[in-house]
């Protein structure tokens, strides 16, 4: 019963093999798919840092040029400060000597003894008013320089809001830019996996080819057509599935001995031979086994006898495995049988 089932397990194998190379096959196909969206995520990311770094470098111009203003706006409102205590210095002193003149004045004008008063009230009044005359004209400068003062001030003002906005941005483009770097670096890794899983993926591929192709050319021992009469051959990668309408008898391909014979679960009747240098075949379908395990076998004996139903085409399953591996039978039988 566990021979059974092990010898259930290989067929089952055999059965599925293509199955899974071609599993192995989308696997690399997959892979490829993952490492292509992998390249365009990566190129993407790499296009944005760029974008970043493009814009860092116009908004660091502008802050610079935003800073080198604002020295400039300062380096203005210094001087127009320093003119503006001057004038102040410049109106205090016209007021002294204004107030001097003033006082002089009441003083002579006050002495009863002087006797030429018109003449010099005539003279002190075009003092005053020549001090006058410059005290209007120092308030006058004072304010223009008071008004565009304040002017350089509220640009000043504006420029250092301007100057802070412009350093927030700077901030937050660096802090995206290395939010970005690093998610460029965690997908380059990715992508450097992807790229060494594709590598062994198609490297494990071209083994599993060459061994298949080694195995397709070491099978040595000359093996003829397990049935004479029927109607259709058709071959596959694998095994050669024979048409037949009629009994007819099965024959050993080779020499060797029979390591099975009988029922296998839903396969339906199952002979396999061992022909030695690890090479068996197998014998599949609607059969009347006439042989038994452990039997020794000349290359021609007959094995079995197909069954056959009136009106109705069977089919005869026959495979050559060699190391558990399934060979490409119809090439195997072409080399060594006529009109196949």
């Amino acid at each position: 019963m566990k021979k059974q089932k092990k010898l259930l397990i290989i067929l089952s194998v055999l059965m599925l093999s293509n199955f899974v190379y071609a599993k192995k096959n989308v696997s690399v196909s997959k892979l490829k798919d993952k490492l292509n969206k992998q390249v365009s995520v990566i190129s993407n990311l790499g296009a944005e840092i760029r974008s970043i770094e493009n814009n860092l470098g116009q908004i660091n111009d502008d802050f610079l040029n935003k800073t080198k203003e604002i020295q400039r706006i300062e380096s203005h409102i210094a001087t127009m400060r320093d003119s503006l205590s001057k004038s102040a210095q410049e109106i205090s002193g016209s007021y002294s000597k204004t107030k001097k003149i003033l006082n002089h004045y009441l003083l002579e004008m006050a002495d009863e003894r002087s006797q030429d008063k018109l003449l010099k009230k005539k003279v002190y009044i075009k003092l005053l008013k020549n001090k006058l005359a410059d005290l209007e004209q120092a308030q006058l400068n004072s304010q223009g320089l008071l008004g565009t003062l304040k002017e350089y001030e509220d640009r000043l003002t504006q420029s250092k809001r301007d100057e802070g906005a412009l350093y927030q941005l700077l901030v937050d483009l660096e802090e995206k830019k290395k939010s970005l770097g690093q998610k460029y670096i965690s997908n380059l890794e990715l992508k450097n996996e992807y790229e060494e899983s594709l590598e062994e993926a198609i490297a494990r591929r071209k083994a599993q080819r060459k061994t298949k192709k080694i195995a397709h050319s070491n099978v040595s021992v000359n093996l003829r057509k397990p049935i004479d009469s029927y109607i259709a051959a058709k071959g596959s990668k694998k095994g050669v599935t024979f048409k037949y309408n009629k009994v007819a008898p099965v024959y050993a391909g080779s020499n060797g001995k029979v390591v099975y014979a009988g029922e296998l679960a839903s396969y339906g009747k199952v002979i396999m031979v061992d022909h030695g240098q690890e090479i068996r075949s197998v014998i599949l379908g609607d059969i009347n086994i006439k042989t038994k395990k452990g039997d020794v076998v000349q290359k021609g004996d007959v094995l079995a006898y197909t069954n056959s139903d009136p009106g109705l085409t069977k089919s005869l399953y026959y495979e050559v495995r060699k190391k558990n591996i399934a060979q490409n039978t119809l090439n195997i039988l072409k080399k060594n049988n006529k009109n196949i």
